[in-house]
């Protein structure tokens, strides 16, 4: 509608007037409605930002607003053509403002969205609008389908997606993935191409060249008395009561014992209490001599 109020030099003040004209089904409901609310006086001279504040409030509620967002955030590319992958991209990237605010934010988005095969061959510093690394992308698809029908690339590689898991039988080799990519020393995951945080400082040192999971500078904090120094499993009281706990067990396991006697020592001796239960199905006889403390089991 706005673009059509452009091409016509429609006056401002009659922006609602004509949109709401245009209006059907649901929407031309909810106009008629909101009409009675307010007054035919107060919607005759409403301006066109607050109607669009009103109309949007309604028909994109901010619940579905932010389930775009995270859809947005979690896109990735996984065998669809550039053309549909970037038609989806640009659909979502309208309702994310807040996220992304400069060709800079659009431009990370978009490449780590894409597949390995894509970001292998691109620098996402390189480009300084959205338009050129789609071109890129565009560019880099032709050549993939140009290898396959050359039978340099088998058409399943190329619909492999970036977050594919390895089989449990295929072991890749510690610091180099399946594809032979080697892992990357600042962000410590495995990428071709500039790595995205290698200018980026890091939020606890300041520095650059190391993300904040791998600074040198980063402090073990304690979980049970919020100190730094140690961690929780190394906690001095915790460690003092597991040792004293585990050498009570110690002792009572050494002071338990069992003796065996025969009915007919249990009734010579005078301190012998003795009385009938079962044993594994199997009548038996305990025996408790009150002079020692001790017990017998007697078959």
């Amino acid at each position: 509608m706005e673009g059509v109020f452009e091409r016509t030099h429609c006056d401002e003040t009659d922006f609602v007037a004509y949109g709401t004209g245009q209006l059907r089904g649901q929407a031309k409901d909810w106009w008629d409605n909101l009409k009675k609310e307010q007054g035919i006086e107060a919607t005759r001279t409403m301006m066109w930002e607050e109607f669009k504040t009103l109309f949007l409030r309604h028909h994109s509620p901010k619940a579905v607003i932010n389930r775009i967002k995270e859809e947005f955030i979690q896109l990735r590319h996984s065998g669809e053509s550039i053309e549909k992958i970037t038609g989806v991209f640009l659909d979502k990237l309208k309702f994310c403002d807040e996220l992304v605010q400069n060709e800079e934010q659009k431009i990370y988005y978009y490449y780590n969205m894409l597949s390995a095969e894509y970001r292998e061959f691109m620098t996402p510093s390189k480009y300084g609008h959205l338009t050129e690394i789609v071109n890129v992308a565009r560019e880099r698809e032709i050549e993939l389908k140009k290898q396959i029908e050359r039978g340099e690339r088998r058409v399943f590689d190329v619909n492999l997606s970036p977050a594919k898991k390895p089989k449990p039988n295929e072991a890749p080799k510690k610091g180099v993935s399946k594809g032979g990519v080697p892992q990357c020393k600042i962000c410590g995951k495995t990428h071709k191409g500039e790595c995205y945080f290698k200018n980026k400082p890091c939020p606890t040192c300041g520095k650059v060249g190391h993300v904040v999971a791998n600074c040198p500078g980063k402090v073990s904090v304690c979980y049970k008395c919020y100190k730094p120094g140690h961690k929780k499993s190394d906690y001095p009281e915790l460690v003092g009561t597991k040792d004293t706990a585990d050498t009570k067990s110690e002792a009572q396991k050494v002071r338990a014992r069992s003796f065996h006697m025969t009915a007919t020592e249990a009734k010579a001796e005078p301190d012998v209490v003795s009385g009938i239960f079962l044993v594994n199905s199997i009548p038996a006889r305990i025996l408790f001599d009150t002079g020692v403390n001790r017990s017998f089991v007697s078959h």
